[in-house]
């Protein structure tokens, strides 16, 4: 395997160990591991209500399988615009992405046996029209 394949294969194992993991505590807490072992009005009855400790866990583990990111980090990503994870800090990353640095446009035009490129539109005043370079459609020049 490549370098590039055996990381992905690393890092998808850690995400499935990570949501058994959590699936598991979900399903403990859940399955009245809260409650210990005395006898509660559920257990008489049958019934449980959540209360809302018990649903902020489901949602906020149902959050990390799904996005690798709890709901206090959705927040915060959609307060700051990026995307931020207590998930990817854990795993000695940054808490946020850096944005990425835009790259400067390439003005593109053809020229006698090829494609000319330049970072400042008609530099020679030629007047020659801009073509799409790297092609982004199947279409030949």
């Amino acid at each position: 395997m490549k370098r590039r394949e055996i990381v992905h294969s690393r890092a998808g194992a850690k995400r499935v160990i990570r949501q058994r993991i959590l699936a598991g505590l979900f399903a403990t807490l859940l399955g009245g591991g809260l409650t210990g072992c005395g006898t509660t009005m559920s257990d008489i009855t049958g019934t449980h209500v959540l209360t809302g400790a018990e649903w902020y866990l489901a949602f906020d583990v149902i959050s990390i399988i799904n996005s690798d990111k709890t709901l206090v980090d959705h927040a915060v990503s959609l307060s700051t615009g990026r995307d931020c994870s207590t998930i990817r800090k854990l795993d000695g990353k940054s808490y946020c992405k850096k944005d990425p640095v835009p790259e400067p446009p390439l003005y593109c035009y053809r020229s006698l046996a090829a494609v000319s490129c330049y970072r400042t539109p008609d530099p020679y005043n030629t007047g020659a029209q801009t073509i799409d370079w790297p092609p982004t459609r199947s279409r030949s020049l």
